[in-house]
């Protein structure tokens, strides 16, 4: 064979593939929609969310603000009294429950202290109202305030 200018390549292809992609493009296109719509409304929530949080905020800074000042209160209370924080709370809540003023427990221990430091100075009336009750100075002086209470308003009730 004789060789000549043109050559004959065998065993190569050229395909050229053409394709309806127009229902591809539609789909893609609503998908990116859907897409799109899901987000929006995945932002239109967290900022309700977020005005909620704000509108939510307010109260809960005012009760946290409230629940400090009355943890306050029974503490230094507490400090003034000799009762524990634990039984302020508990009573606290029953002065609650029956509509009485926290603050006239407070007067009352103080006053329940002081007739039981008088008895132990000798003051008669003291000493006698305990007597009244089956109770004497020596034995009171050895307890808390918190068992104190109990056993007056035991021998009381």
């Amino acid at each position: 064979m004789q060789s000549s200018g043109i050559a004959i390549r065998a065993g190569r292809a050229f395909v050229e593939l053409f394709a309806d992609d127009s229902k591809l493009v539609r789909g893609l296109k609503h998908a990116q929609a859907k897409l799109k719509a899901f987000g929006q409304s995945v932002r239109d929530l967290g900022l309700r969310l977020a005005r909620l949080g704000a509108a939510l905020l307010v109260p809960m800074l005012g009760a946290a603000k409230a629940f400090s000042s009355m943890g306050d209160q029974v503490a230094k209370m507490s400090k003034r009294t000799g009762l524990s924080v634990e039984t302020l709370s508990e009573l606290r809540f029953v002065a609650t429950q029956t509509g009485t003023e926290f603050e006239s427990l407070e007067m009352a221990f103080r006053k329940m202290q002081r007739s039981i430091y008088d008895a132990g100075r000798g003051l008669s009336g003291a000493r006698d109202a305990l007597a009244d009750l089956g109770l004497r100075v020596e034995a009171l002086e050895t307890l808390s305030p918190e068992r104190q209470f109990k056993l007056l308003a035991d021998r009381i009730g």
